[in-house]
């Protein structure tokens, strides 16, 4: 959402009432915004609060609308800038007043308007499910105590909020302050014998104003009672417009146009890239046979020289797919400090081309413009990538695209005269993608080999395709026949995936490499301030990370140079294998990740699906997965992963409308090798007939947005996400680059898969100058862990050292 957005988000019939929603920036005001459009057959119309009012009129435009929703967002109710318009409904009065509904941060403000003190909470409650009790009048009449989702530092003060016992409840003397009545309450233990009680849900006595202090729209509050309450509350609001003063009037067309233009692919690109497509074509020709038992490894070795630019991806643990070289391979990079696009033509004689003062807007708008231009409509149903590209985006490229506030500070990563914009030579760029024409995709779950192609004479009588396929059968026949005649073992041994011979010279070319690890003391003097900022209600969760470099040595020989990132990637894969494993050789850029997050995959008819991932036991010995759920079943490890879980659905839900996103798996936990992981499984259903621009109603186009939007993951920022990574981006003041982007593939069939870049090593030393001396290499990459209100600095550091080690560890030589 942008500042002076002004959208529908619905495309209903005229004849359904109309909602206007006040987003302050918050990471779940989709999932409200859906709520009300799922509950109460609404069209919902959203309006920053940091934006002007239309022609200058809120009484006129406010004229258009039956109610207003005041959603949640970060900060506080006092500070101008964090409510912005929200202000200006409390001053409503006469034919003005129309019903209004303000949530955790509107009800603060409404609270605030009616004279009640503001005040922070001993230990905020973010993430937390707690039943509140309810009294039963107002909307609230005939609703049971329920449980609900809080996600506050700060609370509405009566005055008279501390308790003998959590029964010590008086409804002659709390229920009232001023011009409200209070109709909900939470007691919170704070010391032996003593509680808080807090409001959680409040009434104006005069005017057509509620609010709830908790989030009716979590996946973990009790739904049927949330939806109970705020069909009560629509009856009630219903009936005040019926027998007052407001009129509602219909929005002309003008005042619901967005002010967001959205820029045409630049015509100069536009033309470079299609030329550079020109010879691939709508089909996806292929070539199957027997995988035999090999690993994709060694058939990526047979057909990429260590150090050529090429890619290896392994999506959700089935499928591995490998780019190989045409006579059209290029690829992309693209420089978010810099907004520079490259373009690096990889045949006979590399070519590279850098077009300056592109917008980040401009790079999404022409990949979408490739995929939809080349868009691959045959090839075999069973393969998800039938060509296209294979690569990484940064966690900057990320930051550079979200919305923020007109008052909040830019990210240091973004700024103009960050330090950041100054790249140094190991900088790696935000954005590197390999265009792949031809591909081999194996299925480790079928053990099956599809060799493909997009271009048509690669499929002709003893053509390209014929002549791969004949090269797997001889190496696996070579195989077969070592086996046969009694050396099973070295067989066995030559083609496994890191063989003694490759284990002992990957030793070698790290003997004499050095580890520099983050400070201890500094990393829990940082999570110290994380948790200020949670207090003051900045934030609910702040996803800290610190970084590590290791130095390798020198190398004189230059194919031991090219081969050591290769050797590297294997060893990470044998001793830590986990559903997304990559390896990446682009440009300076050498990458090797062994990740077990899924970050979104989209398939090729209507499906998306997002898997975050929060809450971590290390395996050891007699740690067993019952255990381990026992162990994650805290308060605190389920309120990480919740929050996150409810900041993936108001994503997946601003791509695919009300009532199309569901959670499929909530909280579980699950085996990932070497640890024990909490995750939350969301998927949400595209309904492509709805779609305005026929061009641009494929999977890839809604892939790739979705994929704009959601950038960076919300399992390496926390929640809200704007708020979170400004805060995240001044204490960690390091850029993160590759480590927690994300890696994967857009195929041009429409669908696409990406990984959260953890568990992942990454190089951009350019060692590749014949000319110069070797130089040491250095390998970067981060760690961390989701800092809550009830983290321990001790912790905190020990997750963060645990998650460390399991990459930091195939650095160091065997012993």
């Amino acid at each position: 959402m942008h500042s002076t957005d002004v959208r529908t988000l619905s495309a209903s019939a005229s004849t359904k009432k109309n909602v206007l929603y006040l987003d302050a920036y918050d990471s779940f005001s989709n999932n409200v915004i859906s709520m009300l459009e799922e509950n109460l057959d609404v069209k919902v119309t959203v309006l920053t609060v940091d934006s002007e009012w239309p022609n200058g009129d809120m009484r006129g435009f406010l004229r258009g609308f039956d109610a207003v929703v005041l959603g949640p967002g970060p900060g506080h109710p006092e500070c101008a800038s964090d409510v912005g318009i929200m202000n200006d409904i409390w001053t409503l009065k006469g034919e003005d007043l129309l019903p209004v509904l303000g949530i955790c941060l509107g009800f603060q403000s409404l609270c605030l308007s009616e004279g009640l003190e503001i005040k922070r909470l001993p230990c905020p409650l973010h993430g937390q499910v707690h039943r509140i009790s309810v009294l039963d009048k107002d909307i609230f009449t005939g609703i049971q105590d329920f449980e609900v989702t809080l996600y506050h530092s700060l609370y509405a003060s009566t005055g008279c909020e501390t308790l003998a016992t959590p029964e010590d409840l008086d409804t002659d003397r709390f229920s009232e302050s001023g011009n409200l009545s209070f109709l909900a309450w939470l007691s919170v233990k704070e010391a032996d014998s003593v509680y808080r009680r807090l409001p959680m849900g409040a009434r104006h006595k005069s005017k057509p104003f509620w609010g709830f202090q908790f989030h009716p729209e979590s996946c973990k509050s009790d739904g049927n009672a949330c939806k109970a309450l705020l069909r009560k509350w629509w009856a009630a609001s219903m009936e005040f417009n019926r027998t007052s003063e407001h009129v509602v009037r219909p929005l002309s067309k003008d005042k619901l146009i967005s002010t967001l233009q959205i820029p045409d692919v630049q015509e100069i690109l536009s033309r470079i890239l299609d030329q550079l497509t020109a010879e691939s074509s709508k089909t996806c020709f292929h070539r199957s046979l027997p995988l035999h038992g090999l690993y994709p490894e060694n058939i990526f070795e047979l057909f990429n020289t260590p150090g050529s630019p090429s890619v290896l991806f392994q999506s959700n643990g089935r499928f591995s797919i490998m780019s190989l070289s045409s006579p059209r391979t290029w690829r992309l990079e693209y420089s978010v400090p810099k907004k520079t696009f490259m373009i690096e033509e990889l045949g006979t004689i590399t070519n590279t081309t850098t077009y300056r003062d592109i917008s980040l807007e401009t790079l999404w708008q022409v990949l979408k413009h490739v995929m939809d231009i080349k868009k691959v409509t045959l090839g075999k149903d069973s393969i998800p990538f039938w060509g296209g590209f294979l690569g990484y985006f940064s966690y900057e490229m990320g930051l550079a695209g979200l919305s923020h506030p007109k008052t909040s500070p830019v990210v240091t990563s973004n700024a103009e005269d960050s330090s950041f914009t100054q790249e140094d030579e190991t900088s790696a760029p935000d954005a590197s993608l390999l265009w792949v024409e031809r591909s081999i995709v194996i299925d480790n779950v079928l053990q099956t080999i599809s060799i493909q192609s997009t271009r048509e004479v690669d499929n002709q009588p003893g053509g390209w395709l014929e002549t791969i396929y004949q090269k797997i059968e001889q190496f696996h026949s070579r195989t077969s026949q070592v086996v046969e005649i009694g050396h099973k073992s070295a067989a066995l041994e030559q083609y496994s995936l890191l063989t003694s011979a490759e284990r002992e010279l990957i030793d070698q070319l790290l003997q004499g490499s050095t580890v520099k690890i983050p400070d201890e003391t500094t990393y829990k003097s940082q999570i110290a301030e994380c948790q200020e900022e949670l207090k003051a209600g900045e934030s609910y969760e702040l996803c800290l990370t610190g970084e590590t470099t290791i130095t390798l040595p020198a190398i004189a020989d230059a194919r031991f140079r090219k081969l050591r990132p290769w050797l590297i990637y294997k060893k990470l894969k044998t001793y830590n294998p986990a559903a997304f494993s990559a390896y990446g050789s682009l440009g300076k850029v050498k990458i090797a990740s062994s990740s077990p997050e899924c970050f979104l995959i989209w398939d090729r008819t209507s499906t998306l699906e997002m898997k975050p991932m929060k809450g971590t036991v290390r395996k050891s010995p007699g740690m067993t997965l019952e255990k381990a759920k026992e162990i994650l079943a805290t308060t605190k490890e389920m309120a990480e992963n919740l929050m996150i879980a409810d900041l993936i659905r108001h994503d997946l839900y601003g791509i695919c409308g009300s009532g199309n996103v569901h959670v499929e798996k909530l909280l579980d936990v699950e085996d990932y090798g070497r640890v024990y992981s909490m995750v939350t499984h969301v998927k949400g259903i595209v309904d492509r007939s709805t779609a305005k621009d026929s061009k641009h109603d494929s999977m890839a186009a809604y892939g790739l947005t979705t994929l704009q939007r959601t950038l960076p993951p919300g399992s390496m920022t926390g929640a809200p996400k704007e708020r979170s990574c400004m805060h995240l981006d001044r204490i960690e003041g390091w850029k993160r680059g590759i480590y927690s982007g994300v890696m994967g593939y857009l195929d041009l069939g429409g669908s696409g898969s990406f990984s959260v870049l953890i568990r992942t090593a990454f190089s951009s030393s350019d060692n590749e100058d014949a000319a110069s001396a070797p130089k040491p290499e250095v390998w970067r990459l981060g760690a961390g862990g989701a800092v809550t209100i009830l983290s321990t600095p001790q912790g905190e550091w020990d997750e963060m050292i645990t998650k460390l080690r399991t990459v930091v560890s195939i650095f160091e030589p065997a012993k």
